[in-house]
């Protein structure tokens, strides 16, 4: 959706195919699940509560995170997957200053060759703030692991899930 739409599911299969940016249980048994290539999946555990959140430009700019974390009431930990990173991701001046505006300037970057870059890693440090963060370490682009529309127009994409036990 690539805004701040945040469903809460309360038994296992509701909301299934639904389209929203972030998804949240505190049910057992009820997987979440986001697809994304480029834009960042993101993990969020808090007590006795889960969230999984697809984490683009627009979503982050939107406030995705902070709707999620809202949504949740705790978040202790948060696992960020593979997404575009900022050496690779030229972004234009305007979309550049709309996030920046929402989420400070740490956000602005410069890819390997010189150009303007949004770092979305940056980002959302900066909406997650003081949450403990693992992240991946993985470049969409860099790698033909993972599915990357910015560089090489795959159209494909891979899935995040996550449930409690």
């Amino acid at each position: 959706m690539h805004g701040a739409n945040v469903v809460v599911v309360t038994r296992p299969g509701e909301h299934a195919g639904v389209e929203a940016d972030a998804a949240i249980t505190r049910i057992a048994g009820a997987t979440l699940a986001i697809r994304t290539a480029d834009c960042v999946p993101i993990v969020l555990e808090g007590d006795d509560v889960l969230g999984v959140v697809h984490a683009g430009w627009r979503g982050l700019a939107a406030g995705i995170v902070d709707a999620t974390i809202a949504a949740m009431g705790s978040v202790s930990a948060a696992t960020v997957g593979p997404h575009i990173r900022v050496g690779c991701y030229e972004f234009g001046a305007g979309d550049l200053d709309t996030v920046a505006a929402a989420l400070g300037d740490d956000v602005r970057g410069t890819t390997t060759w010189g150009t303007p870059a949004l770092d979305l890693t940056g980002a959302v440090r900066s909406a997650l703030g003081a949450v403990p963060t693992a992240d991946a370490g993985a470049c969409t682009a860099c790698s033909d692991l993972f599915f990357s529309w910015r560089a090489r127009k795959e159209t494909a994409r891979f899935a995040t899930l996550a449930w409690m036990s």
